[in-house]
């Protein structure tokens, strides 16, 4: 009876020993983060409906979507939503026979108040790591855009022409994509400025470095690939608002929100030494930028988020630098490279500067404004990720 009784002990510890299969889990697959559509370069558009090109960075067998009205300035009603395979390589054509309807705790459509945003219900269809997504939402409601869409194919129609689908460029409502997956071995969120949202980028799917980086990261075996999540805005800043909220305060919104978020690439920092004076109490200090990131790092830590970070990129000859602002990034960039701000480095800088002349951008990556670097500058910044910096965790 005793060698019975151990025996059974025996087998019930090797039992619980057994590595049990994960259950499934929710990882962000597509990110653009919500931003104001104050100032001149607002539209409003009569009630209708918006269409999204998406590329996914995660595959799985469901999809949950994310629409945001966080910074907008009234109240929307959602009549309907769906997504869609495309009709082809590009455009925002949708594949006859592919449309699966969203719902909203099993509605149709849902109201979206100002400053909030709204999740859809599970939607139970496979989907593949880099494939195309066309996304429709209809609002019975008039919206308000800001015409600064970075690097998304999108296109809209109006009720009374429904089907007169038009391209524009504007911010999208369209926050998020999340997927179901048995695996999410690591969800990478790319934040920053417009460097990383994609400005002057002509690559539509794939928007900036980060989606360089997701093409990195398409290529390695599903068990080394991380999801990769762009929540750059063009304007933002570090330490108070510019375009959209603080980069502090909206980490909560698109840091935070992202499921099984892991890692963090963090680029931001030009825009307010550029829009702070040359000297005197309007400057952006050295030091405050730095204890920004600091602030930034603690935030996420709480969260056992890993933060890698990016240096500024070259721009002394931008219309809001000088010579004194560029001693600024010069010495926060110093401070980066040292390794004692963020768990990780990527020299963006050292990527795409003038040897000639480092604080100009190398004239094959300077599409003429000084700043924002083109698509092969874009690129070579994705290039200079280490992957080891975003490994999954053991």
């Amino acid at each position: 009876m005793r060698i019975l009784t151990i025996l059974a002990a025996l087998c019930g510890t090797a039992l619980l020993s057994q590595p049990a299969h994960a259950a499934p889990v929710w990882a962000g697959a597509w990110g653009y983060a919500a931003a104001d559509a104050s100032g001149a370069d607002a539209q409003t558009l009569p009630p209708g409906t918006y269409r999204y090109r998406v590329r996914l960075t995660q595959a799985g067998d469901a999809l949950q979507l994310t629409f945001s009205n966080a910074e907008g300035d009234s109240a929307l009603v959602i009549a309907s939503a769906s997504v869609a395979s495309p009709a082809g390589g590009s455009g925002t054509e949708i594949a006859a026979g592919t449309v699966h309807a969203l719902t909203f705790s099993g509605h149709p459509g849902a109201n979206l108040p100002q400053g909030h945003a709204l999740i859809s219900d599970p939607l139970a269809v496979p989907v593949r790591n880099a494939q195309d997504l066309i996304v429709s939402v209809t609002f019975s409601t008039a919206t308000r855009i800001a015409r600064t869409n970075l690097g998304m194919e999108m296109a809209f129609a109006p009720a009374e022409a429904a089907g007169a689908f038009t391209p524009i460029r504007a911010r999208s409502y369209l926050s998020l994509v999340s997927v179901r997956t048995a695996a999410a071995p690591c969800t990478v969120v790319a934040f920053g400025d417009s460097i990383t949202d994609g400005f002057l980028s002509l690559s539509a799917q794939s928007r900036g470095w980060p989606g360089r980086l997701a093409e990195r990261m398409a290529a390695l075996p599903a068990a080394r690939r991380c999801g990769v999540v762009n929540m750059g805005i063009s304007g933002n800043r570090v330490l108070r608002p510019g375009r959209a909220t603080s980069a502090l305060d909206r980490f909560w919104r698109d840091v935070a929100s992202v499921p099984s978020v892991t890692h963090v690439v963090f680029l931001e920092g030009i825009n307010d030494i550029g829009a702070g004076a040359s000297e005197g109490p309007g400057a952006v200090a050295a030091e405050d930028l730095i204890h920004g990131y600091r602030q930034f790092v603690a935030r996420a830590h709480a969260l056992g988020i890993t933060v890698v970070g990016g240096t500024m990129t070259p721009a002394l000859r931008a219309g809001y630098m000088s010579p004194a602002k560029e001693r600024t990034r010069e010495a926060v960039n110093a401070a980066i490279r040292t390794g004692h701000i963020f768990d990780g480095v990527v020299d963006f800088d050292a990527a795409v500067r003038n040897p000639a002349a480092p604080s100009e951008l190398r004239p094959e990556f300077d599409p003429g404004d000084h700043l924002h670097p083109n698509d092969a500058g874009l690129r070579a910044m994705g290039d200079a990720v280490d992957l080891s910096l975003l490994a999954p965790r053991r």
